[in-house]
């Protein structure tokens, strides 16, 4: 794994991280996707239909898609609802191993890795540690990594989750039941992004999670709030981000499921951090195994 910060924005590694599992394509999947894919991306429209009749979870996934319900059931593989015969799991399988359903799954695991990674770093250093999920959906990520124990048990800590859907509130409180150290408060605040950055304190977070959103916002748009988060962290903290990338199964993804993005590759989305005021030694980019998702981390 490589871990340094770029000295120039001009190129981002591959991530293939042996410690996480990532899900990568061996060469008989490459061989199938060479044939499955234009197959993919050649159905009509209307086809959804058939996919939500073939498989319970794929249809959450579409009747849900851009929300925090349809990234749990990509998370846990389909395997959230009961396959209820043959036919769904079959295809099943086939809805959740494509490799856009892979890669979200690969980012969820190097996002947690990157907040694990910076909270061992400064545990020791800090009073109390501030984090904060913009536009958290389910929380999946710092919960889970608070959950399986990253970070110094006698650290105070204030983790703060932002979301306009309440029922994505809902959701992550649910799914933080467990996490009851007297040192970690945990804050859920139903506001837009745009307003909360408008009123939240300067220099406050030590990790500022971004991931899931930016997705849908032009470049105009993801520079404004680059530059408020910029603003509400600390000095030395860090921000954690992602953008989908332009890919092979994007039209199927697009026109079939029904969920259209901005795609950016990592490098064009650390030259708008960049611009928001991180500094360009201080940035790193780079993608997940199946380069579906760049991430950029950040410093300030």
């Amino acid at each position: 794994m490589k871990n340094e910060y770029i000295d120039k924005l001009t190129s981002a590694e591959v991530d293939f991280d042996p410690e996480l599992n990532l899900e990568k394509n061996t060469l008989l999947g490459s061989i199938f996707d060479f044939i499955f894919i234009p197959i993919l991306n050649s159905l009509p429209k209307n086809f959804k239909y058939f996919i939500k009749k073939s498989s319970n979870s794929a249809g959450v996934v579409i009747d849900h898609v851009t929300t925090h319900e349809a990234l749990e059931v990509l998370y846990s593989n389909g395997k959230m609802f009961s396959l209820k015969n043959i036919s769904d799991r079959f295809f099943g399988h086939i809805w959740f191993n494509i490799n856009n359903s892979k890669a979200v799954r690969n980012r969820l695991k190097l996002v947690k890795r990157e907040i694990r990674s910076y909270l061992s770093n400064i545990s020791n250093e800090k009073k109390e540690i501030e984090v904060i999920s913009i536009a958290a959906g389910s929380s999946r990520s710092i919960i889970e990594v608070i959950k399986e124990g990253g970070y110094a048990g006698g650290t105070k800590m204030s983790l703060t989750f932002l979301d306009k859907n309440e029922s994505a509130i809902r959701y992550s409180r649910e799914l933080s039941k467990g996490i009851d150290h007297p040192s970690i408060k945990l804050l859920w605040i139903h506001d837009s992004v745009n307003n909360f950055l408008r009123v939240a304190p300067a220099n406050r977070f030590d990790i500022v999670e971004i991931v899931g959103l930016l997705d849908y916002f032009t470049d105009d748009k993801v520079l404004e709030i680059f530059i408020g988060i910029h603003r509400i962290l600390q000095p030395g903290g860090i921000l954690i981000t992602s953008n989908i990338v332009h890919n092979s199964e994007e039209e199927f993804v697009t026109r079939v499921v029904g969920w259209p993005m901005i795609y950016r590759d990592p490098i064009s989305m650390a030259k708008i951090v960049n611009s928001s005021g991180f500094g360009y030694n201080y940035i790193r980019a780079f993608y997940e195994p199946l380069k579906i998702h760049g991430l950029v981390v950040a410093k300030k």
